[in-house]
């Protein structure tokens, strides 16, 4: 199968303001919070109660300590499951420099420590060679901890399709909450909550092309119209190669539906071959190691072979290296 992503970039801001004072010996917890001059409205019940504006859990006793790194342990029902190496390495080399400018969340346990948010930073310190990382520490239960998790990476949108659609299903199973309750506490609508649980529903082997983004969401949600599985693989296959919008594989399965009904084939139905798509997908790595960025090969006409070459860079500077890289 060829794969095909679409190549967005985005610009996300987070704005932290963490108060830094002397390291107190790792593990033990200050007696007092740094307190703001100016108080702070209520937020209410929901995501304003859980979030404050800048994405962090507040809580009026939480108040920034240093931990070893090895007592802290990461959270197997954390949400999130990817983290790109690249990435990793990048900000572990920016925390040599500045240090660690936010402070993971974690929670008291019997044998230290577990992460509530912030394993990417835990992980980059480590990678650093940092001993100690300054953190909040939280007396929460389980459910607490899995919902503050959840909406963390949800505020900073840190979270693939699937990863959401899994987290928000354990939520809903293991504490025995209705999409209703789910909603409130995420501060989202109740649909929305519906639409990316029914994303575990689609064909299995293309659960990896919405974590990786070459589908998104919008373009899963189209294919789960197809109710045959060979069907949904087929027009993904499809959707990919030809680049598709949301809007233009919405239409495509509508024609899909139809051409099923009246016993008829679609002439988009026709996937690259899997020779062809194997050799793209070779291409694809070696340029991705030669360039130091992600690589896609579009096929347009498959006849001739034309095509394009998308090549992602994340901001100025990384154009300006693939640039030197090239010319």
């Amino acid at each position: 199968m060829a794969r095909t992503a679409k190549t967005t970039k985005t610009t996300r801001s987070t704005k932290t303001t963490t108060v830094r004072k002397t390291a107190p010996v790792a593990g033990r917890k200050r007696t007092a919070a740094s307190s703001s001059s100016a108080k702070k409205p209520a937020l209410g019940k929901g995501i304003g109660a859980l979030l404050a504006t800048d994405g962090i859990p507040e809580s009026k006793t939480d108040s920034v300590i240093e931990l070893k790194i090895n007592d802290i342990s990461p959270n197997t029902d954390q949400p999130r499951k990817d983290f790109d190496e690249e990435k990793l390495n990048e900000l572990a080399a920016s925390i040599k420099e500045n240090g660690v400018i936010q402070p993971i969340i974690v929670q008291r346990r019997e044998n230290g420590y577990r992460i509530v948010a912030g394993e990417r930073r835990w992980r980059a310190s480590r990678i650093a060679g940092l001993k100690v990382i300054p953190a909040i520490v939280r007396d929460l239960t389980d459910q607490e901890t899995m919902e503050q998790a959840l909406i963390e990476n949800l505020q900073r949108e840190d979270l693939n399709p699937i990863e959401e659609a899994i987290a928000m299903q354990t939520l809903i199973k293991t504490h025995k909450l209705t999409q209703e309750q789910l909603a409130k506490k995420l501060g989202k609508p109740r649909a929305t909550i519906a639409n990316t649980i029914r994303l575990m529903n689609i064909n299995e082997s293309l659960l990896d092309f919405i974590r990786s983004g070459e589908l998104s969401a919008g373009h899963a949600k189209a294919i789960l119209a197809l109710k045959d599985e060979e069907d949904q693989r087929r027009a993904a296959d499809v959707i990919m190669t030809k680049d598709m919008s949301v809007r233009q594989a919405e239409e495509y399965v509508k024609r899909v539906i139809w051409a099923k009904e009246n016993n008829a084939e679609p002439k988009e139905h026709k996937t690259v071959d899997p020779q062809v798509a194997l050799s793209i997908k070779e291409v694809e790595t070696k340029l991705k190691k030669s360039l130091g960025s992600r690589v896609k090969i579009k096929i347009s006409d498959q006849n001739t072979g034309k095509g394009k070459i998308v090549i992602d860079y994340k901001d100025n500077e990384d154009l300006d290296r693939l640039i030197a890289l090239m010319c």
